[in-house]
Order: C-alpha cells, then structure tokens, then sequence
C-alpha cells in the first residue's frame, strides 16, 4: 500500500507530498492496520493506493490517520490505524 498525505483544506502553506509504501497487517470493513518505517501524524488524511497480490490494478481511497505508535515486534516499524473517508 501507498499513502500520500494532503493538504489541510484553506492551508497556504506548501506540502512537501513524499508517497510512503507500508504493509498491511489487517483490514476491516472500517480501516486498515498499517505498517511503515516512519511514523504518520495522527489527524492527518491521506490518499491511498492499495495493491492486491501481483495485479497491476490500485485501489485509490481517501484514509485519516487515527493513531500512530512504535510496533513491539519489530521496534523500527510503525504501526498505524487508518480509517476510510471514502
């Protein structure tokens, strides 16, 4: 999976846009569990591309960031809740 974070509607300021692959851990009908090597801020809403297996086609869906923290397993990674928005 890919995230992208946007811009906070009426901001001036300009988003440095760094796209951030992560891992999926888990998946609900209400969000994703992700896994990535740098944390995301809390709040902040992001476009998402999911992939699935080896298939060339991306699932794109607007996700916020509900809370972030370091994984206990593999202390370098983080491990992020993402709500959908769409």
């Amino acid at each position: 999976m890919t995230v992208q974070p946007l811009p906070e509607l009426g901001s001036s300021k300009k988003l440095r846009v760094v796209p951030l692959r992560g891992r999926i851990y888990n998946i609900s009908e209400g969000g994703i569990c992700l896994i990535t090597s740098r944390p995301i801020e809390r709040f902040s809403v992001l476009r998402c591309e999911i992939t699935v297996g080896e298939v060339p086609l991306r699932v794109a869906t607007l996700m916020q960031v509900r809370w972030t923290r370091k994984q206990d397993i593999e202390p370098e990674r983080f491990l992020s809740g993402l709500e959908f928005l769409l």
